[in-house]
Protein backbone atom coordinates (compact mmCIF):
# COMPACT_ATOMS: atom_id res chain seq x y z
CA UNK A 1 0.00 0.00 0.00
CA UNK A 2 1.20 3.29 -0.70
CA UNK A 3 1.04 6.29 1.59
CA UNK A 4 2.75 9.51 2.64
CA UNK A 5 4.97 9.93 5.08
CA UNK A 6 2.59 11.40 7.44
CA UNK A 7 0.26 8.73 6.93
CA UNK A 8 3.02 5.68 6.61
CA UNK A 9 4.11 7.12 10.59
CA UNK A 10 0.30 6.75 11.71
CA UNK A 11 -0.54 3.81 10.57
CA UNK A 12 3.18 2.53 11.93
CA UNK A 13 1.96 3.54 15.64
CA UNK A 14 -1.34 1.94 14.81
CA UNK A 15 -0.06 -1.46 13.93
CA UNK A 16 3.67 -1.43 16.10
CA UNK A 17 2.24 0.88 19.20
CA UNK A 18 5.64 2.57 18.92
CA UNK A 19 6.36 6.17 17.62
CA UNK A 20 7.82 6.25 14.04
CA UNK A 21 10.76 8.58 14.39
CA UNK A 22 12.89 7.60 17.78
CA UNK A 23 16.30 8.86 19.43
CA UNK A 24 19.30 6.96 19.87
CA UNK A 25 22.80 7.50 21.58
CA UNK A 26 25.22 6.85 19.55
CA UNK A 27 28.79 5.64 21.33
CA UNK A 28 31.29 8.60 21.98
CA UNK A 29 28.83 11.27 21.15
CA UNK A 30 26.59 13.23 21.63
CA UNK A 31 25.40 13.99 18.69
CA UNK A 32 21.92 11.84 18.76
CA UNK A 33 20.72 9.45 16.01
CA UNK A 34 17.25 9.72 14.09
CA UNK A 35 15.78 6.66 13.14
CA UNK A 36 12.77 7.07 10.82
CA UNK A 37 10.12 4.12 9.96
CA UNK A 38 10.37 4.87 5.84
CA UNK A 39 8.46 2.05 5.14
CA UNK A 40 7.18 -1.57 6.79
CA UNK A 41 5.63 -5.21 6.34
CA UNK A 42 2.82 -5.99 8.19
CA UNK A 43 3.18 -9.67 8.65
CA UNK A 44 -0.15 -9.81 9.98
CA UNK A 45 -2.23 -8.76 7.28
CA UNK A 46 0.46 -9.66 4.49
CA UNK A 47 0.60 -6.15 3.76
CA UNK A 48 3.88 -3.87 2.46
CA UNK A 49 3.64 -0.23 3.28
CA UNK A 50 6.16 2.05 1.72
CA UNK A 51 6.32 5.78 -0.02
CA UNK A 52 4.92 5.84 -3.87
CA UNK A 53 8.22 6.03 -6.45
CA UNK A 54 10.62 4.92 -3.48
CA UNK A 55 11.71 1.37 -4.84
CA UNK A 56 14.72 0.91 -2.20
CA UNK A 57 12.03 0.88 0.54
CA UNK A 58 9.75 -1.05 -1.28
CA UNK A 59 12.30 -3.32 -2.36
CA UNK A 60 13.68 -3.85 1.25
CA UNK A 61 9.97 -4.30 2.59
CA UNK A 62 9.40 -7.10 0.07
CA UNK A 63 12.40 -8.92 1.28
CA UNK A 64 10.89 -9.01 4.44
CA UNK A 65 7.43 -10.69 3.25
CA UNK A 66 9.63 -12.74 1.38
CA UNK A 67 12.66 -13.51 3.96
CA UNK A 68 10.99 -12.25 7.19
CA UNK A 69 12.12 -10.23 10.32
CA UNK A 70 16.24 -9.43 9.80
CA UNK A 71 16.31 -6.28 11.86
CA UNK A 72 17.94 -6.55 15.28
CA UNK A 73 15.20 -5.52 18.15
CA UNK A 74 15.89 -2.39 20.05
Amino acid sequence: MFLDEDSLREHWKHVAGSDAVRFKSQMNSTVPLVNTVQGFYDFTSNTLYCPKWNFEVCGHELHHAALGQFHASD
